[in-house]
């Protein structure tokens, strides 16, 4: 793809304004994604947040180079496939001609359909735990890209890393297929079985995020525990 890209014959207006459009997109992305919390959680408790920084700065092991939020999985997917498919479109379009507008591109509205999804949803989850008032583990400054998008309360989780592992398929497999499009005006169609493959990895992993921040069994048995036990005749009145 690098070679196709910097093919020193792409010179005319078109390649111009086709490389300057997605060094823009890719720019003003990467400028938000570090500097504001576009990619971010949201912070329900700041006296949280806040004890949270304190117990890392006084960890010797941890050294905390900042105290921002951390990044979100959901909205980390989206806006690279936002980016990534914008790019890819107009690429196709200044460099191989007017894209084949005669049918709708399946894929790329399945992507964004699932991505998109997949952030309301989550964004729907964090909404009713904040409104629970529950102990959320996303209160509590970023660790690192990595860490952030991969790891809930308990360090790296399963059900994130398998949605990344999947996101990340994809994105090699659509981008292998748009550097090999030499002679085509179109965008990349992955396979159904990807397709699938990647909206069942999000499914899962919408449902399991459900219980990422339930407050542990242990508690919820103590609480029934410590109930008063009534003597029988006041049971029975």
């Amino acid at each position: 793809m690098t070679s196709l890209l910097f093919n020193p014959a792409l010179t005319d207006a078109r390649h111009i304004i086709m490389y300057a459009s997605i060094a823009l997109i890719s720019f003003v992305f990467f400028i938000l994604a570090v500097y504001s919390n576009l990619l971010r959680e949201e912070i329900s408790d700041q006296d949280a947040f806040d004890s949270n920084a304190q117990q890392l700065q006084q960890n010797k092991k941890w050294k905390l180079s900042h105290t921002n939020a951390p990044f979100s999985l959901t909205k980390v997917q989206f806006g690279i496939w936002t980016v990534i498919i914008a790019s890819a479109y107009i690429y196709l379009s200044l460099c191989k001609g007017d894209l084949n507008l005669d049918s709708i591109n399946k894929t790329a509205l399945v992507l964004m359909g699932i991505f998109a999804g997949t952030t309301v949803a989550s964004s729907v989850i964090d909404k009713n735990e904040i409104n629970d008032n529950r102990p959320r583990h996303q209160n509590r400054p970023s660790k690192g890209f990595f860490i952030d998008i991969l790891s809930d309360d308990n360090g790296i989780s399963l059900h994130r890393f398998q949605n990344f592992a999947w996101t990340m398929i994809a994105i090699i497999v659509y981008l292998y297929k748009l550097a090999g499009a030499d002679a085509v005006s179109a965008l990349p169609e992955l396979s159904d079985t990807l397709l699938a493959l990647t909206g069942i990895s999000s499914a899962t992993y919408l449902v399991l995020k459900t219980k990422e921040n339930d407050p542990p069994q242990v508690q919820q048995q103590n609480s029934a525990t410590d109930a008063p036990i009534l003597p029988p005749t006041q049971a029975a009145a």
